[in-house]
């Protein structure tokens, strides 16, 4: 499928508490632990970029934990029950294994970055909840900045903050990028469709969806072959399940649903995934005559490594939309300026990348501002940076 980025139309589920925002400044407080997390060094070549379409998770159903933060919900898929569904394809068949998929089936206890493989893309980190809660914190700004726009999440993994966006700003289409295709497929997608067509409903157990509720925990069975059933023999569901010997449905059957439910998802015509290496996706933006297609840009945890600043940085460049002429200066009311929000910790122990050194390769690059919009207390430090183009913008 070609390349397009256009459009026509905390992993456990405990609740996440943050202080409100101080008033008329940029600022919350935020305290958290995280432990810090390892990298294992594995060479291999760039992941090219490509564009993977919207599916449904081939398995019968998928578990998913409530995200709770500023007195709004979203839903996640567990960790476990992806591990769970690579084990059950791996016993089948795993001759096509991508290296991530190996790594992740071969040791379940994995490290949660491995460089040139996997990047982390299955863990909600603590850094993309602080951008989520930033954008809550100020939802009147980001709707005005995006105005039925397109926005990019670089490095989504589990899309928390675009899951937010395209559940509550009308109109804006969101592109989420991942290293790795498989993140897309096993946390990405089963996401974005556990938040809108496939979304448990409120009060209890219905038909397809079993909830638990423990304490400040919430998780939610989806029946993914009782939807499927739904869609094909409507209200005679039940009976056709109760006739079964065996009720599953057949690969045809379920391939045959599978397209229904996503024809009748209107979510589709407003995402996109990617995967792939950032330098690659520059690339083909490039290729493609797509260049500052995004009015905002989100990224958390994605500065750990120095090396990877200039891929970063160029990635930002090519692909954040350019002011208009009056958002930089003059009489008239002046437009939101396009913008990179990069969620990080102040210092990544054992790593070479912290916001200190990302804030000087940016700087020296003499393309963007870059300033401190956020900031957490306590002993662990995390930070929000805001990236808007220096006026006059470049051209690159």
């Amino acid at each position: 499928m070609s390349f397009r980025f256009n459009f026509d139309v905390d992993d456990s589920g405990d609740r996440i508490t943050t202080p409100e925002p101080v008033a008329g400044n940029f600022s919350v407080s935020v305290t958290s632990n995280i432990k810090e997390e390892k990298e294992q060094q594995i060479s291999t070549q760039a992941e090219p970029c490509e564009i993977i379409s919207l599916s449904v998770p081939t398995v019968s159903s998928i578990v998913v934990d409530a995200v709770y933060y500023k007195n709004q919900q979203l839903w996640k898929r567990q960790i476990d029950d992806v591990q769970f569904q690579l084990a059950q394809q791996d016993s089948m068949d795993g001759s096509n294994e991508s290296a991530m998929v190996k790594a992740m089936v071969e040791d379940k206890n994995a490290s949660d970055v491995i460089k040139g493989v996997y990047e982390g893309g299955l863990k909600t980190w603590e850094c993309s909840i602080d951008l989520l809660n930033y954008i809550v914190d100020y939802s009147d700004e980001i709707s005005k900045l995006i105005n039925g726009g397109n926005v990019l999440e670089i490095g989504c993994g589990t899309a928390l903050p675009s899951l937010h966006i395209l559940r509550n700003i009308s109109g804006a289409c969101v592109s989420m990028q991942d290293y790795n295709k498989d993140v897309l497929e096993l946390v990405t997608m089963p996401n974005v469709l556990s938040n809108t067509d496939l979304e448990p409903p409120s009060g209890g157990d219905s038909p397809g969806y079993k909830i638990h509720v423990d304490g400040d925990t919430e998780t939610c069975e989806i029946d993914l072959d009782y939807r499927r059933t739904q869609v094909l023999f409507g209200d005679n569901t039940d009976n056709v399940i109760g006739e079964r010997d065996i009720p599953e449905l057949t690969k045809d059957e379920a391939e045959a649903a599978d397209a229904q439910i996503l024809n009748y998802a209107d979510i589709k015509s407003r995402c996109e995934f990617i995967a792939g290496d950032w330098s690659e996706i520059e690339k083909e933006l490039r290729r493609y005559e797509r260049q500052h297609s995004f009015n905002l840009i989100l990224t958390s945890e994605t500065i750990y490594e120095t090396s990877n600043y200039k891929k970063l940085h160029d990635l930002l460049a090519c692909a954040l939309a350019k002011p208009a002429a009056k958002s930089m200066g003059g009489n008239e009311k002046a437009l939101p300026l396009p913008m990179a929000l990069v969620a990080a910790k102040t210092l990544y122990f054992g790593l070479t990348g912290s916001v200190l050194t990302f804030k000087q390769y940016v700087r020296s690059q003499g393309i963007f501002n870059i300033e401190c919009v956020w900031q957490s207390g306590g002993s662990m430090n995390r930070e929000i940076l805001c990236l808007t183009w220096q006026a006059p913008p470049q051209h690159i």
